[in-house]
């Protein structure tokens, strides 16, 4: 089989237009089909028109799923032995088994990836066997279009949980020699920004600690699909421009998209959010870490939850921020946030004042439970030290003014 070059996209189940993808320099084209109504549009970016929508390179809303790291790795090398190369091909394997609701397929490749009923979250979270994961790669790899060079997969839930606990499946991680304990390092970052009052997916941290478990977000109750956006696409990024820009910018892109109705929270939130990966020392607090969701593009439209904060310093010692902001990429004196606050995202003195200090009681509560877990798990020593003496450094940062020696 020869690799994929024309394919054809799908918004939640129907047919909306097809996709070229030539080899370069050529463009890749976009067109919809006749008939398609403006719901149906496959991103905010690209309204339903009759003119073709070029891109050098695959456009950025399909762009988006594509797999990185160690799972893209895998695919990749798996779909270039039997299928060919190339980012269409790539997507077309996947199928529907991608995050949000636009899908990229072709006719041989329907239904491919769906012979696994899925698993249960007991199971995820009580197994004992540490080599789980490479099994569920193995399982569940062709269905797996996620973005992110964590070791990754999607998991569908069983069928009865699917019931039961309204969700769709979960992204499961792992993590490897290179970022030891990143699963705990995540579970416990993530659990500052729940009583931070960030809106998260629900997350568990596996018995043997090594594996996170997070819900899909990109699904509704009814078993029907989101519309997904991260902010690459927004500003019309290919993945690799991720560290991109500035958390100023991000904020305009947003303040754009955002519905009215949303649109204070929204970027509320995204300060919070920022402030909390200056908090933990997240240096990869990147454009493809933000995003909207929407039932339909030209309706209303939300922030996606937070997700994928990890603290990074415990191995990148010297790690600086993802974004710039005042055109720096330093880890910046408080300041800098309190004006990134107000100018950047409307946010009162006294908001701002409100959430400092929310943060500041909320790290040190998540510090005391990371000097909890650790004693329990000494392995995670290195990592969850470091952790808690960071989480303390800027809490007392917020509190006094002044930052302790940093480590």
């Amino acid at each position: 089989m020869t690799s994929v070059r024309r394919a054809r996209v799908e918004v939640s189940g129907s047919v909306v237009g097809d996709l070229s993808s030539p080899e370069r320099p050529e463009p890749s084209v976009f067109v919809y089909r006749e008939g398609v109504p403006e719901q149906s549009a496959v991103s905010v970016t690209m309204p339903v028109s009759e003119a073709s929508y070029a891109f050098d390179g695959v456009h950025p809303i399909f762009a988006q799923n594509l797999p990185e790291g160690y799972l893209g790795d895998i695919i990749r090398k798996h779909v270039a032995k039997l299928y060919g190369s190339g980012d269409l091909t790539v997507l077309a394997t996947l199928g529907r088994h991608q995050v949000g609701r636009v899908v990229v397929t072709a006719d041989d490749f329907a239904g491919m990836g769906d012979e696994h009923q899925g698993e249960s979250l007991g199971g995820l979270l009580a197994a004992k066997d540490d080599s789980l994961f490479e099994e569920l790669v193995e399982k569940y790899a062709l269905r797996s279009g996620v973005s992110g060079v964590q070791p990754k997969v999607l998991v569908p839930a069983s069928i009865s949980e699917k019931s039961t606990l309204r969700t769709e499946g979960y992204i499961v991680k792992t993590w490897g020699d290179d970022y030891p304990h990143l699963a705990a390092n995540e579970y416990f970052c993530m659990t500052v920004a729940r009583e931070f009052g960030l809106p998260v997916p629900d997350f568990y941290l596996s018995d043997n600690g090594r594996l996170f478990v997070m819900s899909r977000f990109d699904r509704r109750p009814d078993g029907s699909w989101l519309g997904f956006e991260d902010a690459c696409v927004l500003q019309g990024l290919l993945p690799e421009d991720k560290y991109s820009g500035s958390y100023e910018k991000l904020a305009k892109t947003l303040s754009l998209f955002l519905s009215p109705q949303h649109r204070r929270e929204g970027l509320r939130w995204l300060f919070r959010s920022v402030l909390l990966s200056w908090a933990v020392r997240n240096g990869d607090a990147h454009l493809k870490n933000f995003g909207l969701l929407y039932c339909e593009p030209f309706g209303e439209r939300w922030l996606a939850p937070t997700y994928d904060i990890v603290s990074t310093t415990p191995y990148l010692k010297r790690d600086v921020p993802a974004l710039t902001l005042a055109g720096r990429k330093v880890w910046w004196p408080l300041s800098y946030l309190k004006n990134f606050a107000r100018q950047s995202c409307g946010l009162t003195t006294a908001e701002v004042s409100t959430d400092l200090e929310l943060l500041a009681q909320k790290l040190t509560e998540i510090a005391d439970q990371i000097d909890s877990y650790t004693t329990k798990t000494p392995a995670f020593t290195q990592v969850g030290t470091t952790m808690s003496q960071t989480f303390r450094a800027s809490s007392h940062e917020i509190t006094f003014g002044v930052r302790p020696q940093d480590i």
